[in-house]
């Protein structure tokens, strides 16, 4: 085999420094990616993958937003009334005895409104105390009160025995209030007249307040 020459060993060399810088000049092809896809759009396409995937993470298992869950609205129920079941029995301290007093109605408290006119009847009596002792009703008083107005709704100044086996009885009829009351106090007050002793024909007074909260639904103003 001849041994190679000066000269040809130099164009040997010569060559191969043409071919490394030719492959010094190129691109190798990216084999991480598909072709055609540049680095630049690579990087787009993962930051709108991201942005895709936050409402998904934001939304409630209902379907709606966190946004439209914090918007929404609850109506406000309406608290209990003293005379939903349609009766109350009250039981108020009046010396040694008690003054009883039964509230009813044949209406549905429950669904009155503020225009409602309104029925409510009572009945009262004293328990306790020396039966022999007379007890007295002197005033009887209703007053009514809507947030914005206060009504004397009944007035009775007769004199009436509560000794039992009596009672007082009354009805007492409530007009429609203001559209924007939302609920109804109904004050009732007993002046009562107590014998000192029985057959004495002397007196001390005592009064007896109690109250009745009505609340009223509110009208659909369409």
């Amino acid at each position: 085999m001849p041994r190679p020459t000066p000269r040809s060993r130099a164009a040997t060399i010569a060559v191969g420094a043409a071919l490394l810088a030719g492959l010094t000049g190129c691109d190798w092809p990216d084999v991480s990616m598909s072709p055609g896809v540049s680095a630049a759009a690579a990087e787009s396409a993962a930051e709108s993958a991201v942005t895709d995937e936050t409402p998904a993470a934001e939304t409630a298992t209902d379907g709606s937003t966190a946004t439209e869950a914090a918007a929404a609205t609850t109506e406000a129920t309406r608290p209990a009334g003293d005379l939903d079941s349609g009766s109350l029995t009250r039981t108020l301290a009046a010396g040694d005895r008690t003054v009883v007093i039964d509230y009813w109605t044949a209406d549905r408290a429950s669904a009155w409104t503020a225009a409602d006119d309104k029925t409510i009847q009572l009945a009262a009596h004293v328990e306790g105390g020396d039966a022999d002792t007379e007890v007295l009703v002197t005033r009887f008083a209703a007053t009514t009160d809507d947030g914005t107005t206060r009504t004397l709704a009944a007035e009775d100044r007769g004199e009436f025995a509560l000794t039992p086996p009596f009672s007082y009885t009354t009805a007492l009829s409530l007009p429609g209030t203001a559209s924007t009351a939302t609920s109804l106090t109904v004050s009732v007050q007993f002046d009562l007249l107590v014998e000192t002793e029985p057959g004495s024909e002397r007196y001390f007074r005592q009064t007896v307040l109690d109250a009745l909260e009505l609340p009223l639904l509110q009208e659909d103003p369409s």
